[in-house]
């Protein structure tokens, strides 16, 4: 399975790259124009390749260097603490070392000592036309945090309404995004319902914040959820290179089982088991493949693999 693994993470590097190249990090592959960037699981997603490709790193750290400001604090801890003690390591060393390089307060889960990195100085922040750079207009017009997220997520929902137990994905508490969409509200850029005995919101001025912060991107995936579907897949498979094939099996699925709410987001169906272990790790082999290549080239899997979009 080491073979896997190396395969799995060419077609992660080839999707990071492209993201990181679509912000203004000096690179070849730009697959991501049309599809919505979302830094933070773009980071975390960085830090545990970065063992696989150091170049990655620094160059993602010399953007991150110039513009941490766009990256929300709290939602790295929000997604970095539900994560595995492998990836809050490989995520706190690459904290540290931007906190070393330029003095910001990232967080760290562990203790872990900086890297001595020399920073190119070649990014950018590519023009914020384009429609991938959505929630960095957002944040740009709103300040970095929940209200740019909240613009970001109602504008690439098909849903009209949601109520705030839907927005978990954003990765902010309950109690901060009540009180943004009571102001939102109270403004009139939002309209606020109850259904029962609960309250939903939903975006009254959709065409007008849209033209402020068009273009929309044609895909907005939950990258919060593939972070933790394409992640947790890796470190199992990382973790069982040495083990026998019934061991894999056992892990793969009961890993599969405890990832069953996020395959559900994303309408991804990995295969069934029929019986015969070769023959189904072969075919998840595939699965997994075929999902990461799809991604790392701006595609998806199906339609339903989308969080949106109008």
């Amino acid at each position: 399975m080491s073979i896997l693994r190396k395969q799995l993470d060419q077609f992660l590097l080839d999707l990071a790259w492209s993201l990181w190249t679509e912000l203004g990090v000096l690179g070849v592959k730009q697959n991501h124009h049309s599809v919505l960037i979302s830094i933070e699981e773009l980071v975390v997603l960085t830090a545990v390749l970065a063992e696989v490709d150091p170049r990655l790193r620094d160059e993602s750290l010399d953007w991150c260097s110039q513009y941490h400001r766009l990256v929300s604090i709290s939602r790295l801890k929000s997604i970095v603490k539900d994560m595995e003690n492998s990836i809050q390591t490989a995520f706190s060393i690459y904290s540290a070392s931007l906190n070393t390089l330029v003095g910001t307060n990232w967080p760290l889960f562990t203790n872990s000592s900086p890297l001595k990195i020399s920073l190119s100085h070649k990014s950018c922040l590519r023009p914020l036309e384009s429609p991938a750079l959505l929630n960095v207009r957002a944040r740009s017009l709103f300040t970095t945090g929940a209200r740019a997220d909240l613009a970001t997520f109602f504008l690439t929902h098909k849903q009209s309404d949601f109520a705030i137990s839907d927005l978990k994905e954003l990765g902010y508490s309950k109690r901060n995004l009540a009180e943004i969409l009571d102001e939102f509200s109270s403004s009139g850029l939002f309209e606020k319902s109850q259904l029962r005995n609960q309250l939903r919101y939903r975006l009254a001025k959709k065409d007008q914040l849209a033209a402020i912060l068009s273009p929309i991107p044609t895909y907005a995936p939950s990258w919060i959820h593939v972070l933790k579907v394409l992640l947790s897949l890796r470190q199992c498979i990382k973790r069982n290179e040495k083990t026998s094939e019934s061991t894999l099996l056992v892990e793969i699925r009961n890993l599969l089982i405890s990832i069953q709410e996020q395959l559900q987001s994303l309408k991804l169906s990995p295969p069934g088991f029929q019986g015969n272990t070769n023959s189904y790790l072969t075919a998840f082999a595939e699965w997994l493949l075929n999902v990461s290549a799809l991604l790392a080239q701006g595609k998806f899997p199906n339609s339903s693999f989308l969080k949106g979009f109008n």
